[in-house]
């Protein structure tokens, strides 16, 4: 009996020990202020930095800033040379816009494109001279869906072509991914193809769309300069890709005797209409090359326990944006702000949530803003493989990109949520927060390989970031279709800025998310794993 109390005595001692521990991690994340958040927000996204490009005197001013509040959180430096910094060498390529030459020819007629009014071009990163002569075949909206029993290049050669892809899906399929340039680009390499040409549909949206698309595009590109690395936004093998305005598609299908309007409307109503065309394209151009230094900016809250401390968690977001670029309503500066001022700036709120509380944690904690994350995860990659640390290794990451959401949420979608036991991270914050958890594996099958966190699951570390759930507290509010709107009007243009309306309460909830999912990550979880039936595991980490 004696030895029966004093193991329940035991138990409810150590029960109220973590129960204890658990409520400091609360109260710590309930202590997090919006103000100290909103204060560096509003510098990050302020006009003053430019829209923080990669290698711009914004970029540093901005990396200036967080290293202050990360020496100010008491955080140590954990870069190169006992400094913030880790040099990032990078490759900048941009457009000799003097040569570029875009014809599409037929006999002895031909369309010219305007470079920057109905045409844009990403620059790969392979090549420092262009000069093809390729075939042209439309391939529909060049989509491959073998659940939907669809393939537009079923019966066509495409190999060593240009071909003409229409951005969507046939109004009877619901597939997001049908809308995203970097699959429509996939298909066509994985099926041959030398270059591709891609247009909205749309007549009403095209100025608008045309001027988001090309101030990115004519932004310089930039690769890591070790390609050992790898990494490339242009992280695939073509020659040549265009975005191009419907009008200009228009007059090419006039050159071969075709209807644009009508192979639209049969393409819709999910008509096969994929053909190879009579016309070919002819394009030219030259790069300009030049060598920059960038850097990312790191530092380190050792971990207390003696054994545990040798395992790194990565805390980490991009602090780079897209800069300057088409002046759009009289504004020119893409400030960044949701993407991803709120990242890094929740970075340092939850630095100093952590350097407040007494008890510290017992694996150790990287903090790290990238550089380089819109021109291809440049950082991230680079900081995955040429960490330096040679005391342990990098156990787990959680990625803020795009902090919680510009509405408040009832529930979460924390992508990498099934994959690995940090689920139990989400389910202790989740719970604490009130939220629900949406496992949406249709997001997650979108972005999980499209943002910072990728860099780690290539070096076999379970990951984590958190996306705002659709279901809206405010029922007026459809979640899916803000989410929808926000991409067509806000997403990489001068109106992600301060001024345009968001929830202070979802930011602030979204903090203190990441804060407890990282504390749990870093005090609780005894063996940090992932889940061996994930194909995410099965891809990245079982077949190296």
């Amino acid at each position: 009996m004696v030895k029966l109390l004093t193991v329940i005595l035991f138990f409810g001692i150590t029960l109220n020990v973590v129960a204890q521990e658990y409520q400091n991690a609360i109260s710590a994340a309930n202590s997090i202020e919006y103000s100290y958040f909103y204060e560096n927000l509003k510098f990050l996204s302020s006009d003053e930095l430019k829209g923080r490009d990669t290698g711009s005197e914004g970029y540093a001013k901005a990396a200036d800033y967080v290293v202050d509040k990360f020496k100010a959180n008491g955080l140590l430096p954990f870069g190169d040379d006992g400094t913030y910094f880790q040099k990032v060498p990078l490759v900048k390529r941009s457009l000799n816009r003097s040569s570029i030459n875009f014809d599409i020819v037929n006999s002895d007629d031909k369309v010219s494109g305007v470079y920057g009014e109905n045409y844009s071009l990403l620059v790969n990163s392979t090549y420092d001279k262009i000069d093809e002569n390729q075939e042209l075949v439309f391939v529909g909206y060049g989509n491959i869906l073998p659940e939907d029993s669809i393939n537009d290049y079923k019966g066509l050669d495409v190999k060593g072509k240009t071909v003409i892809v229409v951005m969507g899906a046939p109004k009877s399929i619901n597939n997001r991914s049908s809308y995203d340039p970097f699959y429509k680009v996939t298909n066509a390499v994985k099926q041959g193809a030398s270059g591709i040409i891609l247009f909205f549909p749309n007549r009403l949206i095209q100025g608008m769309i045309f001027k988001q698309m090309h101030g990115f595009l004519q932004q310089p590109t930039m690769a890591l300069a070790d390609k050992s690395l790898g990494g490339d936004m242009f992280d695939f093998d073509i020659k040549t890709a265009a975005f191009v305005k419907k009008e200009l598609v228009k007059d090419i299908f006039k050159l071969n005797g075709l209807r644009l309007k009508k192979e639209l409307k049969n393409i819709a109503k999910g008509e096969f209409a994929s053909k190879n065309l009579e016309s070919k394209l002819n394009i030219s151009y030259t790069i300009n090359v030049e060598n920059i230094n960038c850097k990312n900016v790191v530092a380190v809250l050792p971990g207390s326990d003696p054994e545990l401390k040798s395992e790194y968690v990565v805390l980490g977001g991009h602090l780079d944006h897209v800069g300057v670029g088409e002046e759009i309503k009289g504004d020119s500066i893409y400030n960044g702000m949701w993407d991803n001022a709120t990242g890094s700036a929740a970075i340092m709120s939850i630095s100093k949530a952590y350097n407040e509380l007494t008890e510290k944690p017992k694996r150790s904690i990287v903090f790290v803003c990238y550089t380089g994350e819109e021109k291809g995860l440049l950082g991230s990659n680079f900081y995955a493989q040429r960490n330096g640390i040679t005391d342990g290794k990098i156990v787990a990451n959680i990625n803020i990109d795009m902090l919680g959401g510009l509405f408040e949420s009832k529930d979460i979608i924390p992508l990498g949520y099934s994959h690995s036991n940090l689920s139990e991270a989400i389910d202790f914050s989740a719970k604490s927060l009130n939220f629900t958890i949406d496992d949406n594996k249709k997001m997650e099958n979108m972005y999980i390989q499209r943002s910072d966190q990728i860099s780690y699951i290539k070096i076999g570390a379970p990951v984590i970031n958190v996306a705002n759930g659709l279901n809206a507290v405010d029922p007026k509010i459809n979640g899916e279709k803000f989410d929808e709107k926000w991409m067509k009007k806000f997403y990489h243009s001068p109106f992600d800025d301060i001024n345009q309306e968001f929830s202070s309460e979802s930011f602030l909830k979204a903090i203190k998310l990441n804060f407890l999912t990282l504390y749990y990550t870093t005090n609780v979880i005894e063996d940090i794993k992932w889940n061996e039936e994930s194909w995410l595991y099965k891809k990245y980490v079982m077949e190296k």
